[in-house]
C-alpha cells in the first residue's frame, strides 16, 4: 500500500493545468483511477468510490461530454455544478 500512496501523492505533481486539453485530462483522471483501484482492492470504500468517479470523469473527457476544470475535486468534495 505504502508505493500505492507515494504514486498517488506523486500523481498530484503531474496535474495538467487549467487550460490542457480534454485528452490529457482524461489521461489523468484514468491514471487517478487506476491508483485509487489499487487502494480499494485493498478494502479501502472511499477509494472504490473515488476511483469509479475518476473513470467516469475520464469517459466524459474522452467523449467530449465536458470540460477540463481548473482542479479536480477532491474525493467527498461536492460538485460545483450540481451541489451534491
Amino acid at each position: 500500500m505504502r508505493n500505492t500512496l507515494s504514486e498517488l501523492g506523486a500523481l498530484h505533481l503531474i496535474r495538467p493545468t487549467a487550460g490542457a486539453a480534454p485528452h490529457a485530462w482524461a489521461a489523468w483522471h484514468e491514471r487517478r483511477a487506476l491508483v485509487l483501484d489499487a487502494l480499494a482492492a485493498d478494502g479501502s470504500t472511499l477509494a472504490a468510490t473515488s476511483a469509479a468517479a475518476a473513470h467516469r470523469k475520464a469517459a466524459e473527457l474522452r467523449e467530449g461530454a465536458g470540460g477540463a476544470p481548473a482542479r479536480p475535486r477532491p474525493p467527498g468534495a461536492p460538485s460545483p455544478r450540481t451541489g451534491a
